[in-house]
């Protein structure tokens, strides 16, 4: 009787949360968490039991990969991976150029910090294809767990099976599991599978207008001057080459370069050091110029007598660093003696990032600053901010920024202090105050300890194996830490990091996974099924081991569902007289191609609020994708291994 309350009441409520998930609503992680509370409030599942999968491992270490995600963002090392990897991505890169690569890295390495890393690269590499990230970033998750079929570490899930082969009796095939015995499998389900997600899947996708897209189509244009210093690794680059050509939303419309100035940049035109180059877009454009190294805004300021250039004959961009503790500074020391070619006269002087955010203010009509230049406002003593950009509704602005007269209603971009708006949110000189996020000053100097950082953990949470003193968790988690004492990542910077709503969703999945287990249902589905499918041959039983094992991977764990499903593998083997080594490996492919539902695999979840995606996007995508890579298997397992 009390199996019989928990088996009904685990089922109906696994229903309604899916019904729920598909209406879109509420967010996922409220249907998930208030299923999680129903369970619990009727016995099904313990307190204890329903809080555990807040402190799951995979939990603790998707939190910890969001700080060391952070610290490879704040520091540009995120860039350098990306050009590495991916070069510079346009309108007409191919997505398979893109997949690949993340899916060969997958054979190899935990899926988890993969997604993790290469999730804001992603996002970064739409905006420069100027496509929505929900057209990439379900791709992304999917070649991940694509590319974990392929070898025994690709996913914790091969382990769990290998681990449950190991055990099993050699008179019907188990034994050790090599390490790559699941690739005549898991190489032509990733093949097929990226095909499809770069062709026909590629049309399921949703195209959601995010941030970037809104400013594009309602644009708030800025004029910026951008000042090109010697370490600039654009030096000596076209602007083609140099990607400056390919930033969405941004223009440069001209190059000012001593006395010289091009008004009409063509995208050949050589990029030299001491060039001063004009912008036009939008805000959340100019902040990715400003991660460029070495290319940093204009100081509107008057000039002082010897400002140009310093006794020695040294450029004022290298005396201004030093003077005003600039953090290019130290990159220039040490091209100290080199001199760029062909030498340009520097007349400008850089603006060192002082702040830790940029804001936009809007003047208003009783502003002290009517009617002034930019240059003579001193903008910098008055506010502790410096102007970095200006928009003015309906004109374009030509001329330079430092001579703009200001008007009511125009609308600056500044670089400012933490407090800046909560000290100028009521003034009377601003209509409105608000702060950009993801603003900080790019730590290039830091670049190479994220770096160092990055692959420890990357590497740690792939082969390191898992004893008492050592798991992914701790790996991640000290990766994290030394981000923080590192000073790639600041304190505060970190908790903002984490995306609560991503550890909710997967902790409150976990929950509900554990009542579909201790109340028996699965066991139920599973053993039912099987048993009416027996004497249908081995073809059959085969069919309906990789079916079952995938729906209860779209609703319980993966290692989970594999743990349950080789227990009943092999009474099936037992039963039925069959190979049990080809059941195993069609529960090892199946358990992680499951891609209809975002519960399927913690990387659904993790990319679900970043793309904006709905349950029903991964159903429209995945449930293609879960049935060809089910033909697939059903064709290469009979072919690979004897069922008999």
């Amino acid at each position: 009787m009390i199996f019989d309350w928990n088996f009904t009441v685990t089922m109906v409520v696994l229903t309604a949360v899916l019904l729920g998930l598909l209406q879109d609503v509420i967010g996922a992680e409220i249907v998930m968490l208030t299923g999680l509370v129903l369970l619990v409030c009727t016995g099904v599942v313990t307190f204890d039991d329903a809080v555990k999968g807040f402190a799951d491992k995979s939990c603790l270490a998707i939190g910890a990969l969001y700080v060391v995600g952070l610290g490879l963002r704040s520091t540009g090392a995120l860039e350098t991976i990306s050009v590495v990897m991916f070069g510079k991505p346009g309108p007409k890169t191919s997505r398979l150029r893109l997949l690949g690569p993340i899916a060969t890295l997958s054979a190899f390495m935990n899926n988890t910090p993969l997604v993790a890393f290469f999730l804001p690269i992603f996002v970064n590499i739409a905006r420069r294809m100027r496509i929505s990230p929900s057209q990439l970033l379900i791709p992304l998750s999917y070649a991940t767990i694509l590319g974990g079929t392929c070898s025994l570490i690709g996913t914790s899930t091969n382990m769990v099976v290998a681990t449950a082969m190991a055990k099993t009796d050699t008179a019907i095939g188990g034994g050790t599991m090599s390490f790559f015995e699941i690739s005549p499998v898991g190489i032509p389900v990733t093949i097929i599978g990226l095909t499809f997600l770069v062709t026909f899947g590629s049309r399921l996708l949703p195209s959601r207008q995010d941030l970037v897209a809104y400013l594009e189509t309602h644009p708030r244009e800025y004029t910026i001057e951008m000042f090109v210093s010697p370490n600039c690794p654009l030096v000596g680059q076209t602007v083609r080459a140099g990607g400056l050509r390919d930033v969405a939303g941004l223009y440069l419309h001209r190059i000012e370069r001593g006395e010289e100035v091009i008004n009409a940049v063509g995208p050949d035109e050589i990029v030299r050091a001491g060039d001063l180059l004009s912008f036009s877009g939008v805000a959340g454009n100019i902040v990715d110029l400003q991660k460029i190294r070495g290319l940093v805004p204009l100081d509107h300021r008057e000039p002082r007598g010897d400002a140009e250039v310093t006794s020695a004959g040294e450029p004022a961009i290298a005396a201004t660093s030093r003077a005003e503790g600039d953090d290019n500074a130290a990159s220039l020391d040490s091209l100290e003696g080199i001199a760029p070619a062909p030498v340009v006269p520097i007349t400008h002087k850089p603006m060192p990032r002082r702040g830790r955010q940029l804001c936009e203010v809007v003047i208003s009509s009783t502003s002290p600053l009517l009617g002034q230049s930019i240059k003579d406002t001193d903008f910098r003593r008055r506010y502790n901010s410096a102007i970095i950009a200006v928009h003015r509704s309906g004109v374009k602005l030509e001329q330079k920024i430092g001579t703009i007269v200001l008007h009511t209603g125009d609308t600056l971009l500044v670089d400012a202090d933490e407090d800046f708006v909560h000290r100028w949110r009521q003034s009377p000189d601003f209509v409105l105050v608000s702060g950009l996020e993801d603003t900080a000053p790019v730590r290039h100097d830091r670049a190479w300890i994220a770096m160092a950082i990055f692959l420890l953990v990357l590497l740690g949470m792939s082969f390191l194996p898992e004893n008492k003193y050592w798991n992914q968790s701790q790996i991640a988690i000290c990766g994290a830490v030394l981000m923080l004492w590192s000073r790639c990542v600041r304190g505060n910077d970190a908790i903002r990091a984490i995306d609560l709503s991503v550890i909710v969703l997967i902790a409150a999945s976990l929950g509900i996974g554990q009542a579909l287990e201790s109340s028996g249902a699965a066991h139920w589905i599973a053993t039912k099924l099987l048993a009416t499918c027996s004497s249908y041959g081995p073809i059959a039983v085969l069919a309906v081991v990789y079916l079952l094992t995938m729906v209860l991977s779209e609703l319980l764990s993966n290692s989970a569902t594999a743990a349950l499903m080789c227990t009943l593998a092999r009474s099936i083997a037992v039963q039925e007289e069959m190979n049990v080594r080809p059941l195993m490996i069609a529960i090892a492919v199946a358990a992680s191609c499951a891609f209809a539902t975002p519960i399927g695999y913690q990387t659904n979840l993790m990319v679900m609020n970043p793309g904006g995606y709905r349950f029903r996007d991964y159903i429209k995508v995945g449930l293609p994708l879960d049935f060809i890579c089910f033909a697939v298997a059903m064709v290469v397992i009979p072919w690979a291994w004897n069922l008999k």
